[in-house]
């Protein structure tokens, strides 16, 4: 009887499953831990970052004008803001899923000191034919037509009219037609019901 009791096997076996369960939780600690540290990290350089891109869209509309002939003109406007912590550069911008020619964007960075009123005002609906040449004049402000990329500053709004995109029809009236803002590092994307000029 004294031999079982004193088997030097049998107590380094539980010596050892003990032994190997603090460890394991150790690690799991200690695992834990890293994970929480890391991720709180993460959080708080994203939450002091300047550099996050984050675009807003406000004041969109998609007019569109059926023709007696069966061709339907339309024209596009909205206002995109920049709430980001850097200046964006607009890379593309596509209609239901077709980008655009550069050429039939017209675009007004908006002057915050002396056009406060553009800010909030909504924008008024314009003739897709007058939508031509290098620059043109919409509601007494001067919209310039894109050549490429266009910038826009950290906090700044910028007001695009699109001239006749080639995929909405007046079929697409009364439903909601997708609008994608795509910059150098993420896309963008907002809907507005199609209507027709008023």
């Amino acid at each position: 009887m004294s031999n079982r009791y004193h088997n030097p096997l049998a107590r380094s076996r539980g010596l050892s499953n003990v032994v190997t369960t603090l460890i394991i939780l150790a690690f799991a600690v200690l695992l834990a831990l890293t994970a929480i540290a890391y991720a709180s990290g993460l959080t708080r350089a994203r939450m002091k970052s300047t550099g996050q891109e984050d675009i807003r869209f406000y004041k969109k509309h998609v007019w569109v004008n059926p023709l007696a002939n069966g061709t339907d003109r339309t024209v596009v406007a909205l206002k995109i803001y920049n709430l980001g912590g850097k200046s964006v550069s607009v890379e593309l911008i596509d209609v239901r899923g077709i980008e655009l020619d550069w050429s039939t964007v017209y675009f007004h960075i908006v002057n915050e000191t002396s056009e406060g009123v553009l800010l909030y005002s909504d924008l008024n609906h314009f003739p897709w034919a007058s939508l031509t040449g290098s620059s043109v004049l919409i509601d007494g402000y001067n919209f310039t037509q894109a050549k490429g990329a266009t910038f826009v500053r950290s906090g700044s709004t910028v007001i695009v009219y699109i001239k006749m995109p080639e995929v909405v029809y007046k079929s697409n009236i009364g439903t909601p037609v997708t609008i994608t803002v795509g910059t150098a590092n993420a896309n963008f994307f907002t809907e507005c019901v199609a209507e027709t000029p008023t």
